[in-house]
């Protein structure tokens, strides 16, 4: 009889955690409407179609090596096509990537805007950051063309063409002055 009430027990507790799992999933669901986003982690599958061309998989369930050449397609915040935005690009260099081929420069391009390079002269966490002009932010998406000067080619060991590892990328309004 004890073993059938702790029994009893246990599923009586099993229950409501199943219950918010399904909630949590639910709420996911409805923050995945299908449209595009305007700020993507590189580490939500739900968001694979708007990294474009030179990602690769998602790795460690936060972010994606890429190819010296990348695009990812946005959704321009409310508001941008009359005031601009923001983009940011959160990027890692990899030590041993910066042990590799030192410092690396990333380059940004929208509709043919050249955003202006920057480069980066240490390993670890960076950020390239550019004001958008509202010119190019009309309609319901835009690419953007990213293009590193550095990486390694594919080898025996990678078959990939690595520079840089990306953990979002997005579109930000622009803060009022």
């Amino acid at each position: 009889m004890r073993r059938l009430t702790v029994a009893l027990a246990l599923i009586t507790l099993a229950l409501p955690g199943c219950r918010i799992r399904k909630k949590a999933q639910q709420n996911q669901a409805a923050v995945d409407d299908g449209q595009l986003a305007s700020v993507v982690n590189a580490g939500d599958p739900h968001r694979a179609v708007q990294f474009v061309r030179g990602f690769y998989g998602i790795e460690n369930q936060s972010w994606r090596w890429t190819a010296k050449n990348f695009t990812v397609t946005l959704r321009p915040v409310k508001g941008s096509d009359i005031k601009g935005a923001k983009l940011e690009l959160k990027l890692v260099i990899p030590e041993v990537m910066f042990n590799r081929v030192g410092a690396m420069t990333v380059d940004g391009k929208v509709n043919g805007l050249d955003l202006g390079p920057e480069t980066f002269s240490s390993a670890g966490d960076a950020t390239y950051t550019r004001d958008v002009p509202p010119v190019v932010l009309a309609g319901d998406a835009v690419s953007f063309d990213f293009s590193v000067d550095k990486g390694l080619p594919p080898s025996e060991k990678d078959p990939r063409e690595l520079a840089v590892i990306v953990s979002s990328v997005g579109l930000l309004p622009k803060a009022a002055k």
